[in-house]
């Protein structure tokens, strides 16, 4: 009798699901190994691959167990296939509450809406701006009198409507309603995309550039005056920030655009802390002309303290509209 490493028992019951190529790299070594040793366990191999090698000869105990062995193998690849399917299943089910009942958080900017404010009742209004998509939640959450609004939207099906009414009654008086980060209502105003913008662009420093940045974007700057090279002066007070217009500017146009700096002035003034002046530098028919706007004149024309007009939301669309931005 061989010595085998391994008992003939163990390496037949490795055959169903080494034939359908579901065992290891090692498990294949042994499986061969023990085959290329054992002339019974490679009859019973060989006619398991092939049903004819077999057929009509070994005797009853081989014959029962290649049976054996078969019935093992349709039932292991049963079992996969069943598990596969049902994987499948699974994921399409997932995939399918997500689409059209469970949804996905979206931007508030991609939303319409309306609020109205008594106290602490909220009462809102609105609809999805894509067409496609249908409420499925509304979540809120509060903090210091700010409730926040979050929607998720799933493809617009008869259970899922675009467009959405809903009531909330916060736990304290309510000073400012947002989508996400994009501000909608404060101190009984409705409050614009663009003064929500430039609201969340304040900063306490002119020296940080990339914030100061992200206030010239919010106001559009660059689309209606043009790009600009910048220079801070951050070493001593009043703290000053110089844009240098690059495109001249046609006599015709000089007064128009002259407003149109004294506008922006004031309102970067209000929405960065430390800046004490900013001033235009720009080329009328080929002569260099220079624009300054200190925060005594921005206050002047604020009617208060050009700072406070960044203290809300509702402060600053104030002072927006008066500048003739919103």
């Amino acid at each position: 009798m061989m010595n085998h490493k391994l008992p003939c028992e163990l390496i037949r019951d490795l055959f169903p699901s080494y034939i359908d190529g579901l065992t290891s790299d090692v498990t294949n070594g042994l499986v061969e190994e023990h085959v290329s040793e054992c002339d019974s366990c490679r009859e019973i191999l060989e006619a398991m691959k092939e049903p004819s090698v077999l057929q009509g000869t070994g005797s009853m105990e081989e014959q029962g167990e290649i049976d054996f062995l078969k019935k093992t193998r349709k039932k292991t690849r049963k079992m996969i296939l069943g598990m596969a399917i049902a994987s499948v299943l699974i994921i399409a089910a997932v995939l399918i509450g997500k689409i059209y009942f469970i949804g996905s958080f979206i931007y508030g900017e991609n939303m319409i809406c309306q609020a109205e404010v008594d106290g602490k009742h909220l009462s809102l209004s609105g609809a999805a701006a894509d067409a496609g998509l249908g409420i499925s939640s509304i979540e809120y959450e509060e903090k210091d009198g700010v409730v926040t609004i979050y929607f998720k939207a799933v493809n617009k099906s008869p259970f899922h409507k675009r467009e959405f009414q809903a009531e909330y009654e916060a736990s304290q008086e309510i000073t400012q309603v947002q989508l996400d980060s994009r501000i909608i209502w404060s101190q009984g105003e409705q409050i614009s995309a663009l003064t929500s913008a430039v609201y969340n662009s304040r900063h306490p420093y002119v020296g940080d550039m990339p914030a100061n940045g992200r206030t010239v974007i919010a106001l559009n700057l660059v689309s209606r005056l043009g790009n600009f090279k910048n220079q801070l002066q951050t070493s001593k007070e009043p703290y000053g920030w110089t844009m240098t217009l690059e495109n001249e500017i046609a006599g015709s146009q000089r007064a128009e655009k002259e407003k149109l700096m004294k506008s922006y002035a004031y309102v970067i003034l209000a929405v960065t802390d430390n800046l004490g002046e900013i001033s235009f530098e720009y080329t009328v028919d080929g002569t260099m002309h220079t624009l300054t706007v200190n925060t005594e004149e921005a206050s002047a024309f604020a009617g208060q303290d050009i700072k406070a007009c960044s203290e809300d939301a509702a402060s600053l669309q104030e002072l927006l509209r008066k500048a003739g931005l919103v």
